[in-house]
């Protein structure tokens, strides 16, 4: 049952991001968008925050603290887009250069040299791109979290699973000619057109190959938060160790939590899609800026025991 319900999810999710990609991008975000980010933030701070030594922990909290006020601004319009984008992407670079202590001589380091790299040309060359193709590629971190949460047998069936899911099903989507239907998404998320910017880069936009892209990304935001919010709470670390940063309520409560929140959000949603996304932004920024150091650190430096992280010295 549990295997039909999966394969229904992801075929259903397919059929609409082709049907419809701006209903499956925004009745996805609507309904999923934050408790997906407050599931993966626990998941990340159990799983990982033993790993860290205090100190790594604090200036990566204050880079992230950095990024969310960029964004606010934002929202109070002050600076210029171009200046807050190139910012936010410093700070990310900055990131990586917190946890580089943590990688030196060990086999992330060249991974996190390359994406420090790649970050610091976008920000020369092409910020918008950049954060554009950042936000899309986020879609795909739930492949890392499996294979460093995973192990043998587990692990390779997992891949597997992923290379259909993440990788064949999205490129099948890419090579099929767009089929959109309802271009007008529900409620006030106006026309697909005013969204395709969101994981489509300036330079395609505009191209047929921007609709394809656009259902590919729907796709795979419906796949991120299905494997966030059902997946990941099940291989999470130990929920009442000492060593997460943040003191997290115990499942149940937290789960209703997360619901109520939810609840709050697609109201707002509901509201005023375009303002309520903008809020969201705030705490979205949160919790992918964070995935980047954390994967690279999780490449060089294993939990004590398999499930459940030993405190750092």
């Amino acid at each position: 049952m549990k295997l039909l319900a999966a394969i229904a999810i992801v075929v259903g999710s397919a059929a609409a991001a082709l049907i419809a990609p701006i209903w499956a991008y925004s009745i996805s975000l609507i309904v999923f968008g934050l408790p997906h980010v407050l599931v993966e933030l626990r998941y990340v701070d159990e799983r990982f925050a033993a790993r860290l030594p205090r100190k790594t922990i604090l200036w990566l909290g204050t880079a992230l603290c950095g990024i969310v006020t960029a964004r606010a601004l934002g929202l109070l319009a002050v600076g210029s887009g171009a200046d807050r984008l190139t910012l936010e992407l410093l700070i990310g670079v900055a990131l990586i250069a917190i946890a580089w202590p943590l990688l030196k001589k060990q086999r992330a380091s060249p991974l996190a040299l390359a994406a420090a790299t790649a970050l610091l040309l976008g920000i020369v060359y092409a910020p918008v791109t950049t954060l554009v193709t950042m936000a899309l590629l986020h879609n795909l971190t739930p492949v890392g979290f499996l294979a460093e949460r995973l192990r043998g047998s587990e692990r390779r069936a997992a891949m597997g699973i992923c290379l259909v899911v993440f990788v064949l099903i999205p490129s099948l989507i890419l090579l099929t000619a767009p089929s959109a239907t309802h271009l007008i998404g529900p409620l006030s998320v106006g026309h697909l057109d005013n969204h395709l910017p969101t994981f489509v880069p300036p330079a395609l936009l505009g191209t047929s190959f921007a609709d394809r892209l656009f259902a590919a990304a729907a796709y795979l935001q419906c796949m991120h938060y299905a494997v966030v919010l059902h997946v990941l709470p099940k291989l999470s670390g130990d929920t009442e160790t000492p060593a997460t940063v943040v003191a997290w309520p115990k499942p149940r409560i937290f789960m209703i939590a997360v619901a109520a929140i939810g609840l709050l959000a697609t109201l707002g949603f509901a509201a005023n899609f375009v303002d309520t996304r903008s809020v969201y932004s705030l705490f979205a920024a949160v919790h992918a800026w964070i995935e980047i150091p954390v994967l690279l650190i999780a490449c060089a430096v294993a939990p004590t025991q398999h499930q459940t992280p030993v405190a750092a010295t």
